[in-house]
Protein backbone atom coordinates (compact mmCIF):
# COMPACT_ATOMS: atom_id res chain seq x y z
CA UNK A 1 0.00 0.00 0.00
CA UNK A 2 1.26 3.19 -1.21
CA UNK A 3 0.26 6.87 -1.73
CA UNK A 4 1.79 10.14 -3.38
CA UNK A 5 1.80 13.47 -0.94
CA UNK A 6 3.47 16.02 -2.89
CA UNK A 7 6.21 14.49 -4.85
CA UNK A 8 7.30 12.23 -1.66
CA UNK A 9 6.21 8.16 -2.05
CA UNK A 10 5.36 6.83 1.13
CA UNK A 11 3.92 3.38 1.97
CA UNK A 12 5.57 -0.02 2.69
CA UNK A 13 8.85 0.66 0.16
CA UNK A 14 9.38 4.33 1.61
CA UNK A 15 11.23 2.74 4.76
CA UNK A 16 13.59 0.38 2.77
CA UNK A 17 14.18 4.21 0.15
CA UNK A 18 15.40 5.55 3.16
CA UNK A 19 18.83 3.56 2.80
CA UNK A 20 19.16 5.96 -0.88
CA UNK A 21 21.34 9.07 0.24
CA UNK A 22 22.04 12.52 -1.05
CA UNK A 23 24.07 14.42 0.95
CA UNK A 24 23.14 12.64 4.21
CA UNK A 25 20.90 9.82 4.40
CA UNK A 26 17.87 10.41 2.61
CA UNK A 27 16.08 11.87 -0.51
CA UNK A 28 15.68 14.58 -1.30
CA UNK A 29 12.77 16.67 -3.64
CA UNK A 30 14.21 19.85 -4.97
CA UNK A 31 11.25 21.74 -5.81
CA UNK A 32 9.81 21.04 -2.34
CA UNK A 33 12.59 22.58 -0.71
CA UNK A 34 13.28 24.92 -2.77
CA UNK A 35 9.83 26.52 -1.64
CA UNK A 36 10.34 26.17 2.06
CA UNK A 37 12.94 28.14 1.72
CA UNK A 38 16.02 25.73 1.77
CA UNK A 39 15.08 24.56 5.51
CA UNK A 40 15.07 21.20 4.70
CA UNK A 41 12.13 18.88 3.38
CA UNK A 42 8.42 19.60 4.73
CA UNK A 43 7.51 16.08 6.21
CA UNK A 44 10.70 16.80 8.61
CA UNK A 45 9.37 15.36 11.75
CA UNK A 46 6.00 14.07 10.52
CA UNK A 47 6.29 10.46 10.68
CA UNK A 48 8.09 7.51 11.97
CA UNK A 49 9.00 3.87 12.25
CA UNK A 50 8.01 1.86 14.87
CA UNK A 51 10.37 -1.41 16.19
CA UNK A 52 10.31 -3.88 18.82
CA UNK A 53 12.75 -6.16 20.36
CA UNK A 54 12.48 -10.06 21.19
CA UNK A 55 11.20 -8.98 24.82
CA UNK A 56 8.52 -7.12 23.71
CA UNK A 57 9.94 -3.67 24.73
CA UNK A 58 8.84 -0.70 21.40
CA UNK A 59 10.46 2.11 20.47
CA UNK A 60 9.51 5.12 17.88
CA UNK A 61 11.78 6.51 15.49
CA UNK A 62 11.07 9.33 14.32
CA UNK A 63 11.94 10.59 10.78
CA UNK A 64 13.93 13.08 9.65
CA UNK A 65 14.78 14.69 6.24
CA UNK A 66 18.65 14.42 7.49
CA UNK A 67 19.12 17.55 5.14
CA UNK A 68 22.82 18.87 5.77
CA UNK A 69 20.80 22.48 5.55
CA UNK A 70 18.04 21.84 8.17
CA UNK A 71 18.10 23.34 11.22
CA UNK A 72 15.19 21.59 12.50
CA UNK A 73 17.14 18.06 12.47
CA UNK A 74 20.82 18.78 11.61
CA UNK A 75 21.96 18.26 15.45
CA UNK A 76 20.02 15.45 15.96
CA UNK A 77 21.15 13.49 12.09
CA UNK A 78 24.37 14.60 13.75
CA UNK A 79 24.33 12.42 16.63
CA UNK A 80 22.61 9.34 14.71
CA UNK A 81 25.10 9.18 12.07
CA UNK A 82 28.05 9.91 15.65
CA UNK A 83 25.96 7.12 17.05
CA UNK A 84 26.13 4.87 14.03
CA UNK A 85 29.75 4.95 13.75
CA UNK A 86 30.60 4.77 17.25
CA UNK A 87 31.28 1.03 17.61
CA UNK A 88 32.89 0.38 14.83
CA UNK A 89 35.63 3.29 15.37
CA UNK A 90 36.17 2.30 18.66
CA UNK A 91 37.30 -1.20 17.28
CA UNK A 92 40.39 0.61 15.97
CA UNK A 93 43.74 0.08 17.55
CA UNK A 94 45.11 2.67 15.79
CA UNK A 95 44.08 4.25 12.74
CA UNK A 96 45.31 6.58 9.76
CA UNK A 97 43.55 9.57 9.04
CA UNK A 98 43.54 10.90 5.13
CA UNK A 99 42.27 14.07 3.66
CA UNK A 100 41.92 14.23 -0.18
CA UNK A 101 41.20 17.57 -1.37
CA UNK A 102 39.94 18.44 -5.01
CA UNK A 103 41.74 21.66 -6.72
CA UNK A 104 40.53 24.42 -7.27
CA UNK A 105 40.55 24.18 -10.69
CA UNK A 106 38.54 21.21 -10.70
CA UNK A 107 36.16 21.88 -8.13
CA UNK A 108 33.50 22.33 -10.94
CA UNK A 109 34.16 19.48 -12.77
CA UNK A 110 33.21 17.83 -9.63
CA UNK A 111 30.19 18.96 -9.40
CA UNK A 112 28.31 15.93 -10.39
CA UNK A 113 27.78 12.56 -8.35
CA UNK A 114 28.51 9.88 -10.66
CA UNK A 115 32.57 11.56 -10.84
CA UNK A 116 32.87 11.81 -6.99
CA UNK A 117 32.07 7.91 -6.58
CA UNK A 118 34.06 7.49 -9.31
CA UNK A 119 36.93 8.91 -7.59
CA UNK A 120 36.17 7.48 -4.46
CA UNK A 121 36.21 4.06 -5.63
CA UNK A 122 39.57 5.37 -6.96
CA UNK A 123 40.87 5.85 -4.20
CA UNK A 124 39.55 2.94 -2.60
CA UNK A 125 41.28 0.61 -5.00
CA UNK A 126 44.13 2.24 -4.46
CA UNK A 127 44.63 2.50 -0.91
CA UNK A 128 43.56 -1.37 -0.72
CA UNK A 129 47.05 -1.92 -2.64
CA UNK A 130 48.39 -0.61 0.83
CA UNK A 131 46.00 -2.34 3.55
CA UNK A 132 44.36 -5.23 1.73
CA UNK A 133 41.83 -5.83 4.25
CA UNK A 134 40.93 -2.43 4.28
CA UNK A 135 38.35 -1.26 7.00
CA UNK A 136 37.58 2.81 6.57
CA UNK A 137 34.83 5.12 7.54
CA UNK A 138 34.53 7.79 4.62
CA UNK A 139 32.57 10.99 3.92
CA UNK A 140 32.74 14.00 2.06
CA UNK A 141 32.48 17.61 3.15
CA UNK A 142 31.28 19.50 0.63
CA UNK A 143 32.30 23.20 1.84
CA UNK A 144 34.76 25.31 3.57
CA UNK A 145 34.58 25.68 7.01
CA UNK A 146 35.94 29.21 7.07
CA UNK A 147 33.21 29.92 3.76
CA UNK A 148 30.15 28.09 4.41
CA UNK A 149 29.46 29.33 0.61
CA UNK A 150 32.43 28.46 -1.06
CA UNK A 151 32.68 24.83 -2.63
CA UNK A 152 35.48 22.69 -1.17
CA UNK A 153 34.93 19.26 -1.83
CA UNK A 154 37.43 16.79 0.19
CA UNK A 155 37.05 13.33 0.98
CA UNK A 156 37.87 12.34 4.78
CA UNK A 157 39.08 8.92 5.64
CA UNK A 158 39.40 6.80 8.99
CA UNK A 159 41.04 3.83 8.19
CA UNK A 160 42.01 0.78 10.52
CA UNK A 161 45.94 0.18 10.40
CA UNK A 162 48.62 -1.09 12.95
CA UNK A 163 51.68 0.63 11.76
CA UNK A 164 52.11 4.44 10.15
CA UNK A 165 52.74 4.55 6.04
CA UNK A 166 56.05 5.29 5.24
CA UNK A 167 56.83 8.46 3.42
CA UNK A 168 57.97 7.26 0.34
CA UNK A 169 54.48 5.50 0.20
CA UNK A 170 52.48 8.74 0.97
CA UNK A 171 54.66 10.43 -1.95
CA UNK A 172 53.43 7.75 -4.31
CA UNK A 173 50.08 8.08 -2.90
CA UNK A 174 49.71 12.15 -3.79
CA UNK A 175 51.62 11.49 -7.29
CA UNK A 176 48.75 8.53 -8.10
CA UNK A 177 46.35 10.82 -6.80
CA UNK A 178 47.54 14.00 -8.79
CA UNK A 179 47.37 11.97 -12.22
CA UNK A 180 43.82 10.51 -11.88
CA UNK A 181 42.30 13.60 -11.28
CA UNK A 182 44.33 14.81 -14.35
CA UNK A 183 42.85 11.49 -16.45
CA UNK A 184 39.46 12.02 -15.12
CA UNK A 185 39.01 15.58 -15.90
CA UNK A 186 41.18 16.12 -18.95
CA UNK A 187 42.86 19.35 -16.29
CA UNK A 188 46.95 19.59 -16.04
CA UNK A 189 48.05 20.45 -12.49
CA UNK A 190 51.22 22.49 -12.20
CA UNK A 191 51.50 22.06 -8.48
CA UNK A 192 51.13 19.34 -5.76
CA UNK A 193 47.78 18.20 -5.04
CA UNK A 194 46.40 18.56 -1.09
CA UNK A 195 46.42 15.29 1.06
CA UNK A 196 46.41 15.03 4.62
CA UNK A 197 47.52 12.52 6.41
CA UNK A 198 48.63 11.68 9.94
CA UNK A 199 48.94 8.23 11.98
CA UNK A 200 47.43 7.96 15.80
CA UNK A 201 47.70 5.20 18.23
CA UNK A 202 48.25 4.63 21.75
CA UNK A 203 52.08 4.33 21.67
CA UNK A 204 52.54 7.18 19.28
CA UNK A 205 51.33 9.06 21.94
CA UNK A 206 53.68 7.82 24.55
CA UNK A 207 56.18 8.45 22.63
CA UNK A 208 55.61 11.95 21.55
CA UNK A 209 55.05 12.67 25.04
CA UNK A 210 58.85 11.39 26.36
CA UNK A 211 60.08 13.25 23.90
CA UNK A 212 58.61 16.42 25.43
CA UNK A 213 59.70 14.98 28.59
CA UNK A 214 56.79 13.63 29.71
CA UNK A 215 55.59 9.90 30.67
CA UNK A 216 52.32 8.64 30.14
CA UNK A 217 50.50 5.30 31.14
CA UNK A 218 49.04 3.05 29.05
CA UNK A 219 45.55 4.03 30.20
CA UNK A 220 46.57 7.79 30.24
CA UNK A 221 47.76 6.91 26.73
CA UNK A 222 44.74 4.91 25.47
CA UNK A 223 42.36 7.73 27.07
CA UNK A 224 44.18 10.27 24.95
CA UNK A 225 43.86 8.02 22.12
CA UNK A 226 40.30 7.45 22.41
CA UNK A 227 39.14 11.05 23.03
CA UNK A 228 41.06 11.82 19.53
CA UNK A 229 39.13 9.03 17.62
CA UNK A 230 36.34 10.63 18.81
CA UNK A 231 37.18 14.05 18.28
CA UNK A 232 37.95 12.78 14.26
CA UNK A 233 34.84 10.96 14.33
CA UNK A 234 32.71 14.18 15.34
CA UNK A 235 34.22 16.01 12.96
CA UNK A 236 34.27 13.97 9.95
CA UNK A 237 30.35 13.14 10.06
CA UNK A 238 29.14 17.14 10.89
CA UNK A 239 27.31 18.98 8.22
CA UNK A 240 28.75 21.18 6.00
CA UNK A 241 26.23 21.85 3.33
CA UNK A 242 24.62 24.46 5.69
CA UNK A 243 24.12 27.01 3.38
CA UNK A 244 20.98 25.87 0.84
CA UNK A 245 22.24 25.67 -2.89
CA UNK A 246 19.40 24.22 -5.44
CA UNK A 247 21.78 23.99 -8.46
CA UNK A 248 24.12 21.78 -6.01
CA UNK A 249 21.69 19.93 -4.54
CA UNK A 250 20.31 19.28 -7.59
CA UNK A 251 23.01 17.57 -8.94
CA UNK A 252 24.20 15.31 -6.10
CA UNK A 253 20.40 14.26 -5.84
CA UNK A 254 20.39 10.76 -4.65
CA UNK A 255 24.46 10.88 -3.91
CA UNK A 256 25.16 8.50 -0.75
CA UNK A 257 28.02 10.40 1.20
CA UNK A 258 28.33 8.51 4.02
CA UNK A 259 29.60 4.75 3.54
CA UNK A 260 31.90 2.32 5.39
CA UNK A 261 34.64 0.00 3.05
CA UNK A 262 35.71 -3.08 4.52
CA UNK A 263 33.74 -5.40 7.02
CA UNK A 264 34.24 -4.44 10.63
CA UNK A 265 33.86 -6.75 13.64
CA UNK A 266 29.93 -7.54 14.49
CA UNK A 267 29.93 -6.55 18.39
CA UNK A 268 27.90 -8.59 21.15
CA UNK A 269 25.36 -6.26 22.68
CA UNK A 270 27.76 -6.25 25.96
CA UNK A 271 30.56 -5.07 23.96
CA UNK A 272 28.50 -2.20 22.27
CA UNK A 273 26.96 -0.96 25.69
CA UNK A 274 30.12 -1.22 27.13
CA UNK A 275 31.89 1.38 24.47
CA UNK A 276 28.68 3.56 24.27
CA UNK A 277 28.58 4.09 28.02
CA UNK A 278 32.36 4.86 28.41
CA UNK A 279 32.46 7.46 25.84
CA UNK A 280 28.63 8.64 26.59
CA UNK A 281 29.74 11.55 28.83
CA UNK A 282 32.17 13.00 26.64
CA UNK A 283 30.38 12.30 23.52
CA UNK A 284 27.14 14.21 24.33
CA UNK A 285 25.41 10.59 22.77
CA UNK A 286 23.72 9.08 24.74
CA UNK A 287 24.37 5.47 25.62
CA UNK A 288 20.69 4.66 24.85
CA UNK A 289 20.63 5.84 21.46
CA UNK A 290 24.30 4.05 20.46
CA UNK A 291 22.59 1.18 21.23
CA UNK A 292 19.23 1.78 18.74
CA UNK A 293 21.29 2.99 15.94
CA UNK A 294 22.97 -0.47 16.22
CA UNK A 295 20.04 -2.13 16.40
CA UNK A 296 20.21 -3.35 19.89
CA UNK A 297 17.33 -2.68 22.65
CA UNK A 298 18.76 -0.88 25.48
CA UNK A 299 16.50 -2.55 28.50
CA UNK A 300 17.44 -5.89 27.79
CA UNK A 301 19.93 -6.58 24.66
CA UNK A 302 17.43 -7.74 22.28
CA UNK A 303 17.84 -7.41 18.71
CA UNK A 304 14.71 -4.76 17.28
CA UNK A 305 12.92 -5.42 14.23
CA UNK A 306 11.64 -2.12 12.40
CA UNK A 307 8.50 -2.67 11.55
CA UNK A 308 7.58 -1.97 7.60
CA UNK A 309 5.01 1.34 7.25
CA UNK A 310 4.94 4.22 8.29
CA UNK A 311 3.56 5.86 11.57
CA UNK A 312 2.50 9.42 12.52
CA UNK A 313 5.03 11.20 14.37
CA UNK A 314 2.89 12.16 16.52
CA UNK A 315 3.04 9.17 18.54
CA UNK A 316 6.37 10.36 20.07
CA UNK A 317 4.20 12.52 22.01
CA UNK A 318 2.73 9.73 23.97
CA UNK A 319 6.40 7.51 24.54
CA UNK A 320 9.26 8.16 26.94
CA UNK A 321 11.85 9.97 25.19
CA UNK A 322 14.85 8.25 24.88
CA UNK A 323 17.05 11.15 22.78
CA UNK A 324 17.97 12.42 19.22
CA UNK A 325 14.02 11.61 17.92
CA UNK A 326 13.80 8.04 20.00
CA UNK A 327 11.22 7.26 22.55
CA UNK A 328 10.22 4.58 24.33
CA UNK A 329 6.76 3.64 23.88
CA UNK A 330 4.27 1.74 25.93
CA UNK A 331 1.38 1.01 23.62
CA UNK A 332 1.33 -1.96 21.47
CA UNK A 333 1.17 -0.95 17.66
CA UNK A 334 -0.77 -3.77 15.21
CA UNK A 335 0.25 -2.02 12.22
CA UNK A 336 0.11 1.28 10.19
CA UNK A 337 -2.46 3.20 9.57
CA UNK A 338 -4.25 3.56 6.39
CA UNK A 339 -2.42 6.60 4.30
CA UNK A 340 -5.04 8.90 2.09
CA UNK A 341 -5.45 7.70 -1.60
CA UNK A 342 -3.84 9.37 -4.34
CA UNK A 343 -7.02 10.40 -5.94
CA UNK A 344 -7.67 12.16 -2.17
CA UNK A 345 -4.18 13.92 -2.66
CA UNK A 346 -4.74 15.27 -5.88
CA UNK A 347 -7.64 16.93 -5.20
CA UNK A 348 -6.20 19.56 -2.23
CA UNK A 349 -3.27 21.49 -2.31
CA UNK A 350 -0.73 20.21 0.09
CA UNK A 351 -0.68 22.95 2.85
CA UNK A 352 -4.68 22.16 2.78
CA UNK A 353 -2.95 18.18 3.35
CA UNK A 354 -1.45 18.79 6.19
CA UNK A 355 -3.93 20.14 7.89
CA UNK A 356 -6.66 17.12 7.27
CA UNK A 357 -3.45 14.67 7.72
CA UNK A 358 -3.47 15.98 10.99
CA UNK A 359 -6.84 15.06 12.01
CA UNK A 360 -6.37 12.00 10.13
CA UNK A 361 -3.72 10.43 12.38
CA UNK A 362 -5.00 12.17 15.71
CA UNK A 363 -8.34 9.96 14.99
CA UNK A 364 -6.42 6.78 14.05
CA UNK A 365 -4.35 7.71 17.32
CA UNK A 366 -7.90 7.67 19.51
CA UNK A 367 -9.10 4.60 18.02
CA UNK A 368 -5.41 2.61 18.81
CA UNK A 369 -5.68 4.13 22.27
CA UNK A 370 -9.04 2.67 22.71
CA UNK A 371 -7.91 -1.27 22.36
CA UNK A 372 -7.82 -3.17 25.42
CA UNK A 373 -4.61 -4.50 24.34
CA UNK A 374 -2.73 -1.32 23.89
CA UNK A 375 -0.97 -1.45 27.18
CA UNK A 376 1.42 -3.58 28.39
Amino acid sequence: MSAIVGNLKVGSSYLEEQAKTYINDEIVDVERISKSGGWGENYCGQYAKVGRCENGHQYIKVIFCNKEWCKNCREQAHNRRIARWLPKALTMQSFGYFIFTIPLEMREFYKDKKQLSRLRSYLRRRLKQIYPDIKALVRWHWFSEKNPCLYHPHLNLLVSCFEKLPKEKLERIKEDYKRALERFTGIKLNKKVDVYYHYYSPEGFKKEAKQKGRELTDEQAQELYQKVLWHKLRYITRATFIVYNRELAEKLKNYRNSVVWGRFPELPYEEVEKMAKQREVFSKVSQDVVMLENGYCPICGGKIRWLKGLYPGSLSFYGKEVGNGYFELPIKIRGSPRLPSKKQLDEIRHYRWLLKSQYWLEEWLEKELERKDIYD
